[in-house]
């Protein structure tokens, strides 16, 4: 970690960020350590690189960060992996050299907050304005220390930059989790006393900062607390649910959305650039059915275009459904009655037929929808879509659980009216209300709202049934004739920390489990 600390205080001289205003084609792409932290233009464009840093961490495709955000979507109770993702808690792979890990990008974005925050206080300029600046800074803090110590447990703790007075006094122990807990929750605090509740996109504003403080209260289990943020959020009127059809639609800047992540072909092509660097989700989890060798079907728009077919919902996913009622099935994942669209072949035009389905599920399987790109190439997987990253209908089920474990009833009427404004949208009606609720239930109507978006290994974790669920559902394989369960040992909910940073960080231990 010591030479890494080093590496980050080498780039703090030389940062490279994209412009403020994304309407600007001009990227700031040198700016010196003065100039962020001593001028208000600076501090803009120094958080303004902490969302493009964010927006790299969770959707880039490149190699490390598509694998580990990928992880985190599949390795649960709803998913199948392929590739290297089939791979997933076997202790020949998942160790300390797994190759899907983000702890590197995780502390980079931590000590360039640090900086931002630690200096801010200096800048002469507007202390309102400033006072924004440094909440969006502070969630984002408190946002990936959450993601670190979930993810991790044991981590490093240091809240103030790293210079070159103090890079040889770093304390290579493990951080208190009470440290790191009150970190998080003062950071989030200071951003819900300064952000608005309506904010430009790609901003974060109070009602991302709330969400976030009801997620720490929920790990801490401060049910009340959890309440008071979720409830505060619904009261705001800020948010509803828009139509199951528009969720993942459009520019994604809807009512729904807590926060999305802006990009754009025009203005991209790397992620120091406004409109960020391409991502392949929208090739992800959809399967290559013009790779059939009946000769069929050719890339098309409408299925997805090229594919990867890396991951996909698995058969437990896809039986939660009332395929006849929920519109999620329909709209939140492909049709599975494919049309013949090679007009160069005879069927063309016609159901594909069962004959032509073959056994590999590159080629053939239910496919997830949710980041389909109308506007990516059918010819290419880089897609520079708005990912919508906190949403209502999660909050909405979050407050649900907080008020059913702060009432300890699974009749309570604020839990049960949470949940049921989510299934009241994907059924149209009130038909299919809940009239209790209990863990399973609540678990199940997660996944069909939530499924293979980035925040179901957490809530098991959380709730302590990751390994249970994932022995029981989770899958890998190529086709049908090779898929295989896994076994998910205890220790395995606490990610390995890379070999790579122990070398470096002076007797850091490693994980109960794992092999240094």
């Amino acid at each position: 970690m010591k030479v890494i600390f080093k590496i980050y205080t080498l780039l703090s001289i030389f940062l490279i960020f994209s412009c403020t205003d994304q309407l600007d084609e001009t990227p700031i792409d040198a700016i010196d350590a003065d100039y962020i932290y001593s001028s208000e233009a600076g501090l803009e464009a120094g958080v303004t690189g902490l969302y493009n840093k964010m927006r790299e961490l969770n959707y880039d495709e490149g190699t490390g960060s598509i694998f580990s955000s990928v992880f985190f979507r599949i390795a649960t109770d709803l998913g199948i992996g392929r590739v290297n993702l089939d791979q997933c808690y076997n202790p020949n792979r998942y160790n300390a050299n797994w190759p899907m890990q983000n702890w590197g990008r995780l502390y980079y974005i931590i000590d360039r907050s640090n900086a931002i925050i630690a200096y801010a206080p200096d800048i002469e300029m507007d202390q309102t304005k400033k006072d924004i600046l440094l909440a969006q800074a502070r969630a984002i803090r408190a946002e990936v220390y959450m993601q670190l110590y979930t993810t991790y447990n044991n981590i490093l703790f240091k809240p103030e930059p790293t210079t070159i007075e103090n890079i040889d006094e770093i304390d290579y122990t493990p951080a208190d989790p009470a440290d790191i807990w009150a970190l998080i929750d003062s950071d989030l605090d200071f951003a819900i006393s300064k952000l608005d509740w309506e904010v430009e996109p790609g901003r974060y504003g109070q009602g991302v900062a709330r969400h976030l403080r009801g997620v720490s209260a929920l790990w801490q289990e401060d049910w009340q607390e959890a309440v008071n943020q979720f409830d505060a959020i619904v009261e705001s009127g800020i948010y509803h649910l828009v139509e199951v059809d528009e969720v993942f639609t459009g520019d994604k800047n809807h009512a729904e959305s807590l926060y999305t992540y802006q990009a754009s072909r025009a203005l991209g092509g790397g992620n120091e650039l406004a409109g960020g660097g391409p991502s392949a989700l929208a090739s992800m989890f959809n399967c290559r059915i013009y790779e059939l060798s009946s000769g069929e079907m050719i890339p098309e728009v409408k299925y997805g275009g090229l594919a990867f077919g890396w991951a996909f919902p698995n058969d437990y996913c896809q039986s939660l459904y009332d395929r006849e009622n929920d519109k999620r099935y329909t709209t939140y994942y492909y049709e599975q009655n494919y049309i013949v669209n090679n007009p160069d072949h005879p069927n063309f035009g016609q159901p594909l037929p069962e004959s032509s389905i073959e056994d590999n599920f590159r080629r053939y399987h239910f496919s997830l929808k949710k980041f389909h790109d109308p506007d990516k190439p059918a010819s290419s997987d880089q897609s520079y879509q708005n990912f919508v990253h906190y949403r209502f209908a999660e909050t909405l089920l979050f407050g649900a659980e907080a008020h059913w474990h702060l009432s300890g009833s699974n009749t309570d009427t604020k839990a049960l009216e949470y949940i049921n404004m989510v299934r009241r949208r994907a059924f149209g009606d009130n038909n299919h209300d809940y009239t209790t609720i209990d863990l399973d239930s609540y678990l199940e109507e997660h996944a069909r709202e939530m499924a293979l978006e980035s925040s179901r290994w957490y809530v098991l974790k959380r709730l302590g049934v990751l390994v249970e669920r994932v022995n029981l559902h989770f899958q890998g394989g190529s086709n049908s004739g090779n898929v295989h369960g896994v076994q998910m040992e205890d220790y395995m909910v606490n990610y390995p920390i890379p070999q790579s940073q122990l070398d470096l960080m002076k007797g850091f231990p490693q994980n109960d489990g794992y092999t240094q």
